[in-house]
């Protein structure tokens, strides 16, 4: 097996052409990243010399836990910018000692911190209306109904004893939470090295070698096992671009912080870091593209011609992703790619009376089409090789 699975790496996986695609679309994710940075993450700005690098300056002064003397600072900062805003009014050319290089432009980030930091000390108060509310509903329905029962008391469990003591920039986890871009380009990788893994069999003839070697079995999962490693390395590469590339354009900080630190995900209904966050992100992006791997290699031990098997392989990623977007939220397998809504929102839906995070039932969904898809090209595969 080992000898068969390092045969299928070198046969259709580590090749020059390969590597070369993945360099050129770890470069394009760059431009895409960047381009999201230009449009919609205030670098336009930045390019154009309204806003300057004094706000990072800014945010690092003022990030991390909160301290008397971090809050005293900004009421101190704030009243200076106020004062410079009343001296010199709106201006259009930047002066000297301000941050963004104009004083009612540090009004406003003194002014979006006060409230940031409020939203920290008051998180406590929320958590705790939350679970009291949570509490009495559980009360109210413990003799009325099985599932807003069980539903109360998992919004009790999920926000109780919650609490914050420290600020942090969000913009970085947001944008990568939300980003697919880099999935699309890994399940475009996916197909031009997985699509001919059996088809191309036929084209060298090799099926009929395989099938009087009387190995069709182990010949069949070693191919899906170099696919599905493949995959992985595919999935962590580009990924990780991700991460360096966001880090070097918004940056990341405050890692061991609960991600319901950043005011965009207050209501995450789970109790986890934003390292933790972005660990999730990765696995379920990889259990997506792992799906959509042995779904490529289920068309492939269909075709006969690597060519055709690439064609609809192509087709199948397309109707994946534009398909799924007609089905329910819950039933949707690429929301497993940007996981925004899932740190957002309590989603939950009702089976058994039960209440189930949308995600578990959408990640089962996927692990069983995987399991399918997998099934078949082994069969399918063994009959034809």
């Amino acid at each position: 097996m080992n000898d068969m699975l390092k045969y299928e790496l070198k046969k259709y996986i580590l090749k020059l052409s390969l590597l070369i695609c993945i360099i050129v679309l770890i470069l394009l994710n760059f431009v895409k990243v960047f381009e999201l940075y230009y449009y919609t993450g205030g670098g336009r700005a930045v390019l154009s010399g309204n806003a300057v690098q004094g706000t990072d300056i800014l945010y690092d002064k003022y990030s991390g836990k909160i301290t008397d003397e971090k809050i005293n600072g900004l009421k101190t900062e704030l009243a200076n910018a106020e004062q410079m805003l009343k001296e010199y009014g709106i201006i259009e050319e930047p002066i000297e000692g301000t941050y963004c290089g104009y004083p009612y432009g540090d009004v406003n980030l003194f002014k979006d911190l006060i409230s940031s930091y409020e939203y920290a000390f008051l998180y406590s108060n929320k958590s705790a209306e939350i679970t009291e509310n949570a509490r009495a509903n559980a009360e109210f329905y413990s003799d009325k109904s099985r599932y807003e029962y069980r539903l109360s008391k998992l919004y009790e469990d999920c926000y109780k004893g919650r609490s914050l003591d420290g600020y942090y920039q969000s913009e970085g986890h947001k944008a990568v939470f939300d980003y697919k871009f880099s999935a699309l380009l890994s399940m475009f990788i996916i197909v031009l090295a997985i699509s001919p893994i059996v088809s191309k069999e036929y084209v060298i003839g090799y099926n009929k070698l395989i099938s009087s070697s009387g190995k069709r079995g182990s010949v069949m999962l070693a191919k899906l096992t170099a696919a599905a490693i493949y995959t992985f390395a595919v999935t962590l590469i580009l990924f990780a671009s991700d991460m360096v590339y966001f880090q070097l354009i918004y940056g990341f900080d405050g890692f061991s912080a609960p991600i319901y630190a950043l005011q965009e995900f207050e209501m995450c209904p789970f109790n986890i870091t934003l390292f933790g966050a972005l660990v999730i992100t990765f696995v379920l992006r990889l259990v997506f593209l792992l799906m959509f791997t042995f779904l490529v290699t289920a068309v492939s031990s269909f075709c006969k011609n690597d060519i055709i098997s690439m064609v609809v392989s192509v087709a199948a990623g397309f109707l994946l992703v534009i398909g799924s977007e007609l089905l329910p939220g819950v039933l949707n397998p690429t929301t497993l790619i940007g996981p925004t809504e899932l740190f957002t929102n309590m989603n939950v839906c009702n089976i058994l009376d039960f209440p189930v995070f949308n995600v578990v039932v959408t990640l089962t969904e996927v692990i069983l089409l995987a399991v399918v898809f997998a099934v078949v090209s082994v069969r399918r595969g063994m009959k034809c090789c």
